[in-house]
């Protein structure tokens, strides 16, 4: 179950990264770095995690 909810969430951040994108080549960078910032507070979160 836990893989599974992992690849949605990876899914998600890669749907919103995408999307921030196109936004951003219409020139507006702001979902494009909420979206960076949120990935990469949750994988420094998560990721640097002792096990």
């Amino acid at each position: 179950m836990k893989f599974t909810l992992a690849i949605f969430v990876f899914l998600l951040f890669a749907f919103f990264i995408s999307w921030g994108v196109i936004e951003m080549l219409k020139g507006r960078p702001w979902l494009l770095l909420a979206a960076v910032g949120v990935f990469l507070g949750s994988f420094i979160k998560f990721g640097c995690q002792s096990h």
